[in-house]
């Protein structure tokens, strides 16, 4: 990742931190006081509940209270006429005690009344007629186990048909004269007390169950999950059913479900703009950096005229303008390197030249001296001699002649004069001069257009010197001509060729002065030591390279590379080509 893509990164997670801390902290805060409102809630259905089954308590038992007394006109009555009758009621009696028990339960707005003799008969039961004159000593046996309400479930008429419901009831059994009535009462806690119940609190909810957990009323289509149970029990103790209540937490659910959605929409939102920011300042810093690299290429490739445009007098304008200041110093630094490597240059190449001088004059000299002698001493053989030494002093002289030829030509060489060369031709061309010659040439150039800027003339000089040096080079003891390659490829930069012959070839602690003027490994054949030096510079001036390693054919191999032109097709790759 680049240093825009890092800075972004780093940009939008410093934004998003401080969103993400505010919305932990957000829903933290906003959950603990919805459990507070939810833990109230809860206490005030509970608080609730309670009321109201302690208000069904005490109002049954009030009612049987105030039934449960000799005082009553009804009970009251019955135990009269049960003392005075020896236990039985007649049919006027039982008649009028049946007109009159509808409107008595309606009265203290009861759900249950049943008034039962001392044998545990039912002398009446509008709440179920059907039970009349049943005997069921139950009655008798709450009355006189329990004086609290409890709660049972009974059946009570309703629309023709018996119905169980579940009430709270209350028994009290009263006495005159050795009779007994026991009074048996009972209001009934179904739907209207859960739904209460339900009303009284936000997100509250209530539900009667049996003792095997099955739902008797509900106060919630959808029952919103574990709460508390108050348990009912019935007259014997035992748990006949429970009151379940619960608060609902989806509304906190919800608020910290929107929370969220809200929080990540703000967090997205955040993270564009911070990345939109990011990126527009990191690229007017890394814009600033981008002239920096930009000056240190130019001056890694030489361009030492390149200048860092200063934009700001920050720490990367002092940069900017270090590095100017460091391209000067660089140019006047290469201007006096270079300075000094010519003068160095030159004084090396004076004294090879005069060491190449100082050869053909020493035997120049030997000759002269020596027909001098024999000229003095009237010599017999001195027409012998003077032939013999006036011969070595034309070699010689010839010899310096073309020192001084060579030196000439590598001094005053000519700027180059470029245009578009089809090197495949030119090798084509140069190679075919050397046809015919005994020499085993074999040319492999590829087809279609080498195109490559530069002077015509001077790569022939070039390719004639290569060639050269590879037929002598290859030329065996006997005389007999070697064998010589010339390759001529295109590459990604431009084209090369290579010249390898099958000779001794060239050792490894010799190469790197090979191209050194007046470097010769020839001196037997007359050798100057500037054909190469003369080939390196121009190479090297058309902005190519030139170098020599081991061939394929067991010599040496030169290869040359140059600029291409407009270079048509993909580059081809050269086998054994370093």
């Amino acid at each position: 990742m680049g240093l825009r893509g890092r800075f972004t990164l780093w940009f939008a997670i410093i934004a998003l931190v401080p969103i993400a801390a505010a919305a932990v902290a957000t829903r933290y805060y906003v959950a603990e006081s919805f459990r507070d409102a939810y833990a109230a809630n809860r206490d005030a259905l509970r608080l609730a509940a309670d009321r109201e089954l302690s208000r069904a308590r005490s109002s049954v038992a009030a009612a049987a209270e105030s039934l449960a007394t000799r005082s009553h006109p009804v009970v009251g009555g019955l135990l009269l006429q049960l003392r005075t009758s020896g236990g039985e009621l007649d049919a006027d009696q039982l008649r009028a005690l049946r007109e009159g028990e509808d409107e008595l339960m309606r009265g203290l707005d009861l759900d249950v009344l049943a008034l039962v003799d001392d044998r545990g008969t039912i002398l009446s039961a509008p709440h179920d007629p059907g039970a009349v004159g049943d005997e069921d000593t139950s009655y008798r046996r709450r009355a006189i186990a329990n004086s609290d309400a409890y709660a049972v479930r009974e059946s009570i008429l309703r629309d023709g048909q018996l119905q169980p419901v579940l009430v709270v009831g209350a028994a009290r059994r009263v006495t005159d004269g050795g009779r007994a009535i026991t009074v048996v009462v009972g209001r009934e806690i179904g739907e209207p007390l859960v739904q209460r119940l339900s009303a009284a609190t936000t997100d509250g909810a209530a539900r009667l169950v049996d003792g095997d957990g099955v739902v008797l009323a509900s106060g919630a289509e959808r029952w919103p999950g574990n709460g508390e149970r108050l348990e009912l029990s019935g007259p014997d103790g035992k748990r006949v059913a429970a009151l379940e209540i619960a608060t609902s937490n989806a509304e906190l659910s919800r608020l910290l479900e929107q929370l969220t959605l809200a929080t990540a929409g703000i967090a997205g939102a955040a993270l564009l703009v911070t990345a939109l920011l990011g990126l527009f300042v990191s690229r007017r810093i890394t814009r600033d950096l981008d002239r920096l690299v930009v000056g240190v290429r130019a001056a890694a490739r030489g361009d030492l005229d390149h200048r860092v445009e200063v934009r700001a007098r920050d720490e990367i304008g002092e940069v900017a303008s270090a590095v100017n200041v460091m391209m000067t110093d660089l140019a006047q630094a290469n201007e006096d390197l270079a300075v000094a490597q010519r003068i160095a240059a030159w004084q090396e190449i004076a004294r090879r030249l005069a060491h190449e001088i100082k050869n053909p004059l020493t035997p120049i000299q030997m000759s002269v001296e020596t027909m001098r002698k024999t000229k003095e001493k009237a010599h017999p053989s001195h027409d012998e001699i003077f032939d013999e030494s006036t011969r070595t002093i034309l070699e010689e002289v010839g010899r310096l002649k073309r020192i001084v030829t060579d030196f000439s030509d590598f001094a005053r060489l000519p700027r180059a004069q470029k245009q578009r060369v089809d090197l495949s031709s030119l090798v084509s061309s140069v190679a075919s001069l050397y046809r015919g010659s005994g020499l085993e040439l074999s040319l492999d150039v590829e087809a279609g257009e080498l195109a490559v800027d530069a002077d015509r003339d001077q790569v022939t000089q070039v390719l004639h010197n290569l060639i050269d040096n590879a037929r002598e080079a290859a030329r065996r003891s006997d005389g007999a001509e070697g064998q010589v390659r010339v390759v001529a490829r295109r590459t990604d930069r431009g084209a090369l060729v290579i010249v390898e012959d099958d000779g001794p070839g060239v050792p490894a602690e010799q190469r790197e002065k090979l191209f050194t003027p007046y470097f010769t490994t020839k001196h037997a054949s007359g050798g100057t030591g500037l054909g190469l030096a003369i080939a390196h510079r121009i190479i090297t001036e058309h902005g190519g390279r030139i170098r020599v390693d081991d061939g394929q054919l067991g010599g040496a191999r030169f290869t040359v590379e140059l600029p291409g032109g407009a270079v048509a097709g993909p580059a081809a790759d050269l086998p054994g080509a370093t």
